[in-house]
């Protein structure tokens, strides 16, 4: 295969991870170095053989278009498996994940240096050297834009920040399939987002290194900050064996002692928290149900907390975070309001049908009129006879009557007349 074929994988890949068009360009002068666009295997990694290649390697363990190391050093891939590696699409993603660390779109240094910092090849300056051939390539395949996501509309208001730690690792392939909370046992105040990103940065390459996805925490003005510590598309170190298929977030600040009354103090971050799930589990296609503690009685998928790992899984982790009065039903309503926004197609607003015009107006007042305003109209019609008539003069059947009684009126009259003339006879 070619650089054309190639190359939009690699170019998709940067787009979903919001990478500028400066960033796709090192990605592209990367490969360009690395393989030159060419899929490697190796026949040092055996697995590498059995996937479709192009042409077969022998530096150290790399495979794929970036010569990504298929090493596990026993905390985790430096890379990810074979298969991970020598995917054009995934593979990019590994590296793009890297470059979103570094702040690649700075005049400081060159675009090269930053492929260097991420790649740490003996031959750092190749990299400045392909720039031109990724421009021109990206211009090729693009059109020289990148497209720029939308702003969710359902956005909770919050601050979002960077502050990258290397304490991760590859997931190895395996599928996120639980988001997590965590409290900090320690630490609060205003910036405790903040503070607690920077000790977890501070543990790297201790004995007890240790991670989050996210911290979070809300000020005493009601603002809410989030940091961002380690991509999701990575494992934090923050559930031991579930780091793989878990994504966690730990409310800076807090304790599992908390009341229920504490952690509503807290309900902003708490609703930030939830949306932050909700989105987690559309990228990833996990299911958004809430398994509250501490009963849980329901396996994965699905959003929890770190306790769960320790009483549901039983994985050998023994935290009982975030505690027995964590509000789960005020987040669980949270994750469903996010979920149905996020899901919502509001349907047009149906232009109402008028009613058919009635024939008459006398169908129209008795379309509208009550069954006490019909009832009375029948009487009205039933004539004298009913004791309830109580006629104005002006019916049909006040002639008929008028007439009736006229005629009465004359014939006892002229029977008068005839008695009248026996008599004078």
């Amino acid at each position: 295969m070619t650089a054309d074929q190639y190359a939009p994988a690699v170019l998709q890949a940067g787009r979903d991870l919001g990478i500028t068009p400066k960033g796709v360009v090192i990605g592209f002068a990367t490969v360009y170095v690395e393989s030159n666009w060419t899929m490697y295997a190796n026949a040092k990694v055996p697995e590498s053989m059995n996937i479709p290649h192009d042409a077969v390697g022998s530096d150290g363990l790399s495979v794929g278009l970036f010569q990504q190391q298929v090493r596990d050093d026993g905390n985790g891939w430096w890379w990810g498996d074979a298969a991970t590696c020598m995917d054009p699409y995934k593979s990019a993603q590994l590296f793009f994940s890297r470059l979103k660390r570094l702040d690649y779109n700075s005049e400081a240094q060159s675009p090269g240096s930053y492929a260097q910092a991420i790649q740490q090849s003996a031959f750092p300056d190749r990299y400045d050297q392909r720039m031109g051939d990724a421009q021109s390539l990206y211009d090729q395949i693009s059109g020289g834009t990148v497209s720029t996501p939308p702003v969710d509309p359902n956005r909770p208001d919050f601050n979002e920040l960077e502050g990258w730690c290397d304490n991760n690792q590859d997931r190895a392939g395996t599928k996120v399939d639980l988001w997590l909370i965590h409290t900090q046992e320690g630490g609060g105040g205003d910036d405790a987002a903040r503070d607690l990103k920077d000790f977890l940065i501070s543990t790297t390459g201790g004995a007890n290194p240790v991670s989050y996805h996210y911290t979070i925490s809300q000020a005493s003005d009601g603002g809410v900050t989030v940091y961002d510590v380690v991509d999701t598309d990575l494992a934090s170190w923050s559930v031991g064996n579930s780091n793989n298929r878990a994504i966690n977030l730990c409310f800076a600040g807090s304790y599992a002692s908390w009341t229920r009354e504490q952690w509503l103090q807290q309900s902003k971050a708490i609703d930030v928290a939830a949306y932050l799930a909700v989105q987690d589990c559309i990228k990833y296609n996990v299911e958004p149900t809430v398994i509250p503690g501490p009963q849980y009685g329901k396996n994965p998928p699905g959003i929890s907390d770190h306790r769960y790992c320790s009483n549901w899984l039983k994985d050998g982790n023994n935290h009982n975070d975030v505690g027995d009065n964590f509000p789960w039903d005020v987040f669980a309503a949270a994750v469903k309001k996010y979920w149905d926004l996020a899901h919502d197609t509001p349907a047009p607003d149906p232009t109402p049908t008028p009613p058919p015009a009635p024939a008459d107006p006398f169908e129209a007042w008795v379309a509208g009129a009550s069954d006490r305003e019909l009832l009375e109209y029948i009487v009205e019609q039933l004539g004298p006879g009913d004791p309830s008539w109580n006629s104005k003069g002006a019916t049909l059947r006040d002639f008929l009557w008028s007439l009736q009684s006229k005629a009465k009126q004359q014939t006892a009259a002229k029977s008068s007349a005839k008695r009248a003339a026996r008599k004078s006879s």
